[in-house]
Parts: structure tokens; sequence; C-alpha cells
């Protein structure tokens, strides 16, 4: 463990949900009250919020169908 983590570990006991604002474990990686995924624990004792890769995934692959339907449909 490092000394980040040793002083994080002695600086929170929980942190929160930044979504419902739920206390929970430090060790969480989900909310325990609304299900969402959640990070590392910010120095105010926020957690912080987990990325979502997969809303990014369609939303690229959204821009590029309309994209080659632009290109296919005006050029």
């Amino acid at each position: 463990m490092s000394a980040d983590q040793k002083e994080k570990d002695f600086l929170y006991a929980t942190k929160r949900c930044p979504f419902c604002y739920e206390y929970m474990p430090l060790r969480a990686t989900r909310c325990p009250a609304c299900k969402r995924g959640v990070g590392d624990v910010e120095k105010h004792g926020m957690a912080k919020k987990a990325v979502d890769w997969k809303a990014y995934m369609v939303a690229i692959a959204a821009i590029a169908a309309l994209s080659a339907y632009i290109w296919w449909a005006f050029l």
C-alpha cells in the first residue's frame, strides 16, 4: 500500500456518493443506495464519478454513422 493510500485511509473512514449523497464504505465501488458506480475519494470526502465508457462509445458510433450517411447522401 502506498503512502498516499495510507494517508487517504487515515483521513477518511467513509465517502459520500456524488449522485445521492449517501455515505458508503471507503472501499466501495458501487453505491449501496442508488447502485451507481463510484471511484476513489476526493479531498473533500466525496467519491469521484466513474467514467461511463459505454456512453462515450455509443456517442462515437452515432457520430460516425451520421457522418457516413451525410457523406453517402450529399457528397
